[in-house]
């Protein structure tokens, strides 16, 4: 909405200018009052316009500046009113803990760790809670990033994409439903036929596989050709 109207003002402020430019040059002596009509428009559309692009430039502006402290690696210095603030932490003060971070966020606004601190003891739901988010989502760190996307679409607040474009990637895959588990595809039980084991085969020496078995010739069998004596000639006369 915003961004629109911005644009508006400014198509308004270039035909403002345009007119101004042509009447003077077609009625130099005769067009006094409407050259004075247009200047008065210009001036009251120029500074609704600046207006709407008062952040903008200032955000082009401060950016050598503070880029640094939002886009870096912070490492927390704390001071009097932050040390108070982990003090009452340890000792599970949350209450205090939440204002004094909302104090300090007043105090050092282009610090996140008052901010992180206060979102994490925020009261679910609570205004603070909804300052908190907006103050976190503006710095570079992918976890509170994330923490303070959950807080603001909770919240019914839609936030602008994010500067940093690896974030915006992941806050993005947020928003996408994980694809359902495919559905169970039925397959009718196997009735593959029994099939008949030859007997005449054996895995192993000792296979307890029934079957014919060769039976070894018997001992008696085999001694009565060398045990029997050979007849007697004299027998036979």
């Amino acid at each position: 909405m915003l961004t629109l109207l911005r644009f508006v003002l400014t198509v308004a402020l270039l035909y403002g200018l345009m007119r101004a430019a042509k009447n003077a040059g077609e009625n130099p002596q005769a067009g006094d009052l409407t050259n004075a009509f247009w200047m008065a428009y210009c001036v009251v559309v120029g500074i609704f316009a600046a207006i709407t692009w008062a952040p903008v430039v200032g955000s082009r502006i401060a950016e050598p500046l503070t880029g640094i402290l939002t886009d870096s690696t912070y490492v927390e210095r704390p001071n009097w009113l932050l040390k108070l603030i982990r003090w009452l932490e340890r000792r599970r003060c949350r209450f205090l803990v939440r204002w004094l971070c909302f104090i300090e966020g007043i105090r050092h606004p282009w610090l996140p760790a008052q901010f992180i601190t206060g979102l994490n003891h925020a009261r679910p739901g609570s205004w603070l809670e909804l300052v908190f988010a907006r103050e976190v989502y503006r710095f570079n760190n992918l976890q509170n990033c994330m923490q303070a996307f959950r807080v603001l679409r909770g919240r019914g607040v839609m936030p602008q994409p994010h500067p940093n474009t690896e974030i915006n990637l992941v806050l993005m895959s947020l928003e996408k439903a994980a694809k359902p588990d495919a559905a169970v595809l039925p397959v009718p039980a196997s009735s593959a036929p029994q099939l008949k084991r030859n007997l005449r085969i054996r895995l192993a020496a000792d296979d307890p596989a029934p079957g014919p078995t060769p039976t070894p010739p018997s001992s008696s069998a085999t001694s009565g050709s060398t045990d029997t004596e050979p007849p007697n000639p004299t027998d036979r006369a």
